[in-house]
């Protein structure tokens, strides 16, 4: 029973950590926020089943939170999916307003029918009522995870580390709402989303670090390797765009294809043979090249905007580093 109970708790420890790590490293990026939203309220909701498996007359306060917390778990899933897909840079009204109007809900809720006081309200409309937002926004969540991924199994290719990575946590939260819904509905039992929860963050922790020391010892490569790395690398900047972010920094290309900065900036000065922001900038030029030609209703300003350069400034001098004529010059 002690080990049962270590393990189950592990996962939701370790989420409040994370989570609350996440929303202190990258309060900037819109998903970290998202994220750490989901990893907080989704541990709150495990903390809430693990203490009541283990002691039935818990107070009823604690399940009250437990259970608000998990009102949160898909809308904040839903904006982590949609924030990722559409690589947001900044708060939509609309996704505020969704969180708002949650909170609001659960505070009214809460306050008028607080559970210790009407427990039968809470086990007959509100629990269902909460694990249907759960489930709707889990789905939709799930929704934007296949859209981001679609194209790879078209492809019949791999996954990079971060399509991984965001697979993986779409599936650990369906199968955690799976579990949860059939222990309100069947005789499964709430300690599973738990051991699941658990098991998968170890999984993907010890996936990181693994990948880290890989990538630390593997510096010094052969010329083979710098090839295929190569070879990856450019497949990334084709088939996913990153360079489309203006914001894209070594750190985040390099994360994306299973790298560390270190031995990206080395793969792009020996193999490629100029440094980050030359190599980034020729697949902006590239793709400044198909949009003149494909979207003459755009400004030459919008085109560079829309290819992932931060100002028209260096935009048009990139361009004509790069090419040796300018925007305007080309589109003639």
């Amino acid at each position: 029973m002690s080990v049962l109970f270590l393990l189950a708790s592990l996962g939701a420890v370790n989420g409040l950590l994370l989570g609350l790590f996440f929303l202190v490293k990258g309060p900037s990026k819109i998903a970290n926020v998202y994220f750490s939203g989901l990893l907080i309220s989704l541990s709150i909701r495990i903390v809430k089943s693990i203490v009541f498996y283990f002691q039935r007359d818990v107070d009823y306060a604690i399940l009250q939170v437990g259970l608000s917390a998990c009102a949160f778990i898909g809308p904040f899933f839903f904006l982590y999916a949609k924030s990722v897909v559409k690589q947001s840079k900044r708060y939509h009204k609309s996704d505020l307003i969704l969180l708002a109007v949650v909170f609001v809900l659960v505070v009214t809720v809460g306050t008028l029918y607080p559970y210790r006081n009407f427990p039968e309200v809470w086990n007959s409309y509100i629990i269902h009522g909460i694990y249907v937002l759960w489930s709707l926004f889990t789905l939709l969540g799930v929704y934007y995870t296949f859209v981001s991924v679609r194209d790879v199994f078209k492809r019949k290719q791999r996954f990079n580390k971060s399509q991984s990575y965001f697979v993986a946590i779409a599936l650990t939260v369906l199968a955690i709402n799976i579990t949860y819904q059939m222990a309100l509905y069947g005789s499964f039992t709430y300690l599973w989303g738990a051991l699941i929860f658990t098991i998968v963050m170890y999984v993907l922790i010890g996936k990181s670090m693994m990948n880290r020391s890989l990538n630390m010892a593997g510096r010094d490569l052969s010329v083979s390797d710098q090839t295929d790395l190569m070879s990856k690398l450019n497949q990334c900047m084709l088939n996913e765009k990153p360079f489309v972010n203006s914001k894209l920094k070594l750190e985040d290309l390099a994360s994306s294809v299973g790298m560390n900065r270190n031995t990206l900036s080395k793969l792009l000065n020996d193999e490629y043979g100029k440094g980050f922001s030359h190599y980034v900038n020729s697949y902006r030029i590239e793709e400044a090249k198909q949009l003149i030609a494909s979207r003459p209703e755009l400004s030459l300003e919008g085109i560079g905007y829309e290819a992932g350069f931060n100002s028209k400034s260096s935009f048009f001098a990139s361009f004509r580093k790069i090419t040796g004529k300018t925007p305007a010059d080309f589109k003639k």
